[in-house]
């Protein structure tokens, strides 16, 4: 067999060297990222009000004994990923840009900070060491985190009190992104709705979104008891505890918000099925804030096309999947919706509206 390295262009190899390397090591962001907001360092330079210097930021980080000479290594590999901005002085200062302070300051209305908290866990990112498992024949459905620990995400969340109130956490910083996103970019889909049921719609985040700029609208959070237990409803918000998979409430609309792609086909369209029945066949309408993935012939530039792809990846490690369009079509005509509208918004997820 002919070496490969012998037909490759030397400006080739060092292309090749560069991709190979750069994704190796491309866990590196993830982990400093983590590192950064365990250490509360987004926190301390906006709290600061003006560029801080390392001492002062050193001094101001809630870890004791840290070490400067360290800690400017992670700073200016932050600032290599354009997290933080260093000034060109000597010493040094450190700013941060517009989208740190948006999604990454504990105190944001839109951060972040929760779910990289989550996803980067230590027992999570286990699963991602398993994902050979998952595709392997006999497998079925099953994720990797099912296959390496022997329950699901949902099951493990509703038997850890810390573990559920960590992942809520999370997806309620992400949820509350999204639904702005959806009042901004597709407020239309709520013209009309009085009672408005988010099925699974944890601490209520995206609800009281919703409730905020459509104050005519009722909205009734429907998720676990071991989710919403001690959950008070304000706002024209409320909150109610049961199974989706069981029963869904009535309502003149349902919304589905990053619900479907915790599920298979088959689990997704029992849950359709149920919310088919909450609907009024001639005004009411399904709601599902979800993403689309590019189909395969699609020229896809979107700035957000990676995201949604990992994404998928994801959730092979965790449960469930994204879909296509054609997929997500083809899911809800085969739950009895006969309409359906695809909008795209500034967020991870698109707005599909289906009525029946």
């Amino acid at each position: 067999m002919p070496e490969l390295s012998r037909e490759i262009r030397p400006a080739e190899e060092l292309d090749g060297q560069a991709l190979i390397w750069n994704k190796i090591l491309s866990i590196t962001d993830s982990l400093v990222l983590k590192c950064a907001v365990k250490l509360r360092i987004f926190d301390a330079i906006h709290l600061h009000g003006r560029p801080i210097s390392l001492p002062t930021l050193c001094s101001s980080l809630p870890t004791p004994s840290l070490r400067p000479s360290t800690l400017l290594r992670l700073l200016r590999y932050l600032s290599h990923i354009r997290l933080i901005n260093i000034t060109d002085d000597r010493p040094p200062s450190f700013s941060l840009p517009p989208s740190s302070s948006a999604f990454l300051l504990s105190t944001s209305k839109q951060s972040l900070a929760s779910f990289i908290t989550i996803f980067l866990d230590e027992d999570f990112l286990g699963a991602f060491h398993a994902l050979d498992v998952c595709l392997r024949e006999g497998a079925g459905e099953a994720s990797a985190f099912e296959m390496v620990s022997g329950e699901t995400v949902f099951e493990r969340a509703a038997r850890d009190p810390l573990l559920s109130k960590k992942f809520n956490e999370g997806m309620a910083g992400s949820g509350r992104i999204t639904a702005a996103a959806m009042v901004e970019g597709a407020g239309r889909v709520f013209e009309g709705v009085r009672m408005l049921i988010d099925v699974g719609g944890g601490m209520g985040a995206a609800a009281r979104v919703v409730s905020g700029a459509f104050p005519g609208i009722r909205v009734l959070v429907y998720d676990l008891p071991h989710v919403v237990d001690g959950l008070v409803g304000s706002d024209g918000v409320e909150f109610v505890a049961a199974d989706m998979f069981v029963e869904v409430p009535q309502g003149d609309a349902v919304l589905l918000m990053r619900i479907l792609h915790d599920w298979s086909d088959g689990k997704a369209m029992d849950i359709l099925e149920k919310c088919r029945e909450a609907i009024d066949a001639e005004k009411g309408k399904l709601i599902i804030a979800d993403i689309v993935l590019a189909e395969e012939d699609d020229d896809e530039d979107d700035e957000l096309h990676h995201a949604r792809m990992a994404s998928d990846i994801m959730m092979m490690a965790y449960g469930g999947k994204e879909r296509t369009k054609s997929e997500w079509s083809s899911l809800l005509l085969g739950a009895g919706f006969t309409r359906c509208r695809f909008t795209p918004i500034n967020a991870l997820q698109h707005v599909i509206e289906a009525r029946i």
